[in-house]
């Protein structure tokens, strides 16, 4: 399944590249460009405005109630009935949803601060943006947000 979220969605967008899903981001205030991009690509729209909603034709779309981002997912993979495939977690870029590809740890050198760089064994970059990723800080505070939504009674 994929997504298109508008553009006060950009935290949902986030968490559900870190679960591996498809999500573009439709940062253009113009409605008919994230309608029109959502029927182009087949992409089920997710928004919090009423107007996008109406106006989606016809296409797959919820309309989220929540504001807080962790509890959106909660709304989305429950309406959904998502299922967090752990070889899909941490695949995509965050920023610009490209899947990402394994890098020879010698590739980060440089690119990184030393310590990470020192302390970490394993990389990704994505080809789009060139971002690394690594399992960090971050990485485990990610985690722990994907295992409670795992516990979560649907």
């Amino acid at each position: 399944m994929t997504f298109i979220v508008d553009k006060t969605l950009g935290k949902l967008a986030t968490w559900l590249r870190i679960l591996g899903y498809d999500t573009a981001s439709g940062h253009d205030a113009d409605l008919e460009k994230i309608v029109r991009q959502a029927q182009d690509e087949a992409r089920t729209l997710l928004t919090k405005d009423k107007k996008l909603y109406k106006e989606s034709g016809g296409l797959p779309a919820l309309l989220l109630q929540e504001d807080n981002p962790f509890r959106q997912l909660q709304e989305v993979v429950r309406h959904f009935r998502l299922t967090i495939k752990d070889d899909l977690l941490f695949s995509r870029c965050l920023v610009c949803n490209t899947l990402l590809q394994a890098i020879d740890p010698a590739e980060a050198q440089g690119e990184v601060p030393d310590y990470i760089y020192h302390n970490h064994w394993e990389f990704s970059r994505c080809p789009s943006c060139r971002k690394i990723y690594w399992a960090g800080t971050h990485y485990g505070h990610m985690r722990k947000m994907v295992e409670r939504l795992q516990e979560a009674d649907w």
